[in-house]
Order: structure tokens, then sequence, then C-alpha cells
């Protein structure tokens, strides 16, 4: 009788045991490299020409694209090419060496893998936080013979998915000096994302920024754009936008604030190398008042980062601001050129 009664709950102990055991995902991915090795993983992504990929015994892996030799996987994937097109299936074995075999449900499309820019898991199990990058650096400068000192604080957060993108940019300059009064030149943006068919996408953002060298007390913004990605390879990103903002201003010695209608367009160029992992920016805004075009104002900025080390960079920035109609006393352009050290992530 009591053998008969452990027999009988002898498969529910098993059962409540195997639910309790830490449960562990099955890699079936194959990566080959350039150099024969084949690896068996997961795909995390593909973007900027660096593979992301999960392995039990080497942790996450950051792979060259172009060290790539073939890959095949059975995850739900989406795949997208140069051109703008999104396709959605497994990776099977190709004929060709250096070509992506995309399964769909209806046919099977082949790629050079120069032409593979993307690749996204259309079910991950990866959480919030692991979906983040971005990159925290911070300059320090100071001038004995002078006694001038400026310290500079940038932060650049994103968060993609298949369909959007979300952005935080931070900047803190602040320049102290002895004779004259502290100056500052800080900005807080935020920004949202589609991706729409054939390279466009919508982009809707706002922003806080001061600048006591031009007058600006606060200024901020909300607005959206129109824009398309022109060029989109795994070291080359160049796109355009133009949209519309409202923005409030209030600026130094003046009590009142003002609310202007502003167009917007967007200049932005990215250029990226993984041996050594380096990153140039070119970004450049520009916002004629809508009710008289002939008043402008202008932000570029020109971000060069280098890797020295593991996920620490060294970092070059300049920063120009223009406008054409600046307040009483106030200068019609201001520059910055900063040097510091930061992490990606």
């Amino acid at each position: 009788m009591q053998k008969t009664h452990i027999q009988s709950v002898l498969p529910l102990i098993v059962l409540f045991g195997l639910a309790a055991s830490p449960a562990y995902a099955v890699r079936t991915d194959i990566v080959v490299l350039i150099n024969g090795n084949a690896v068996t993983g997961e795909i995390e992504s593909l973007d900027f020409g660096s593979l992301r990929y999960s392995t039990d015994s080497m942790g996450t892996l950051s792979i060259d694209w172009e060290d790539v030799v073939s890959l095949t996987s059975n995850q739900n994937l989406q795949v997208e090419v140069t051109d703008g097109r999104r396709f959605f299936g497994h990776l099977t074995t190709p004929e060709d060496r250096h070509t992506v075999r995309i399964k769909g449900a209806r046919k099977e499309t082949d790629f050079p893998m120069s032409e593979i820019i993307r690749i996204q898991p259309i079910e991950s199990d990866e959480k919030f936080w692991q979906r983040l990058e971005g990159s925290f650096s911070l300059g320090f400068q100071t001038q004995k013979s002078s006694g001038v000192t400026t310290s500079n604080v940038a932060s650049d957060i994103r968060y993609r998915t298949r369909n959007y993108l979300i952005g935080l940019q931070l900047s803190s300059t602040v320049t102290d000096q002895p004779v004259e009064e502290t100056t500052a030149r800080q900005s807080a943006q935020g920004n949202y994302q589609r991706f729409k068919a054939n390279r466009w996408f919508t982009d809707w953002f706002t922003g806080w920024e001061k600048n006591d060298e031009l007058g600006i007390n606060s200024r901020l913004s909300l607005g959206g754009a129109l824009g398309r990605y022109f060029v989109q390879t795994n070291k080359n990103q160049f796109s355009l936008t133009l949209g519309v903002q409202a923005a409030r201003e209030s600026f130094i010695g003046v009590t009142e604030s003002t609310t202007n209608l502003e167009g917007r367009f967007e200049v932005r160029y990215l250029r990226r190398n993984l041996t050594p992992e380096t990153t140039i920016t070119f970004t450049s805004k520009i916002y004629p008042l809508i009710e008289d075009l002939s008043i402008i104002r202008a932000e570029t900025d020109l971000i060069f980062k280098r890797e020295f080390f593991a996920d620490l960079y060294f970092e070059l920035s300049i920063g120009h601001s223009f406008q054409s109609d600046p307040p009483i006393d106030a200068e019609k352009i201001d520059y910055a050129v900063t040097t510091s050290l930061g992490y990606s992530f």
C-alpha cells in the first residue's frame, strides 16, 4: 500500500522538480566565421556591422559582420536590407558563401551579406534594460594662468525595437571664470522615431536648452517631422528630415516669454568603423521662423569617438550655434570644443 502511494506521487514530484529548475533556452543558431570556426549560439541583433551573438561558454560576443561567412537560425527574424525593405522568416544554409538566405512563409530570398544592415528577433526574451544602448562621457579642463575651468557632461541613450526608436540626449557645459560670471550651455532632447516603408520615418521630438552666451535663459520646443534614410549601410547612415515645431523662449534680462512657430530642417550623417571602433557623427539643424523666414537659427555638432579600451572611448566634439536676430547684448554665434572620456553600453 505504501509502495503504491509513492508510485502515485512520484510523477508529481518529478513534474514540480522540473518546473522549479531553471529553464535554459536551446541555442540552435550557427555562425561560420572567415577562419572556418562554427559557433553555436543565439542571434541578439545586427546593427552597424556588429553582430551581437549570445553563447553559453563565451557570453555575448560582438562579431564583425565582415568576418561572417554564413549564418543560419530557426528564430523568427526581421531582416532589413540597404534599400529599406524588410523580410521576415528563418535563415537557412545558402549555396554561396557570404550570402544570407531568408526563408519566409511563401518563398526564399538570397542576399549578399554586404546588403544586410539590420537583423532583429521578432520574439525576444530580452528585458527593457537589455535593449538599451548608448554612451556617457565626462570632460574637465582647467587653466592655471587664467583660472578658467570648464566641465562637460553628456549622455546619449537609445531604445530600439522592430518598429520604432526612442532616444534621449543630455548635454551640459559649464565655464567658471574668476572675473566674469559663470556661463552654461545645456540641453535635453528626446525623440520618438517610427519606421515606415522604403526607409521613410516619422519623428516626434521635444527639447529644452539654455545658452548664456546667446542670451537664452530657456527654450522649450515640441514638434514633429517626416524624414528618410537616403543611405543605409553597415558603415554609413545619411538622413534628412523636414518638419515644424513650437518653441517657447525666455531671454536673459527680458521678463516676458514668447512662443513662435518654426520650421525644422535636419541633416544627419553617421559613419562607424569596428576595427578599431570609431564613430563620426555630423548633425545640423536649421530653424527658420515661419512668420518671417529671414530670421533663422541653426545648431551644428560634429562628434568624433575612438575606442581605446573595451567600451571606453576618447571623444572630441565641436558645437556651433547661430541666430540671425539675437537678443540685446547677446552674441550671434557661439561655439564649443570639448574633449572627454566616455563609456558605451
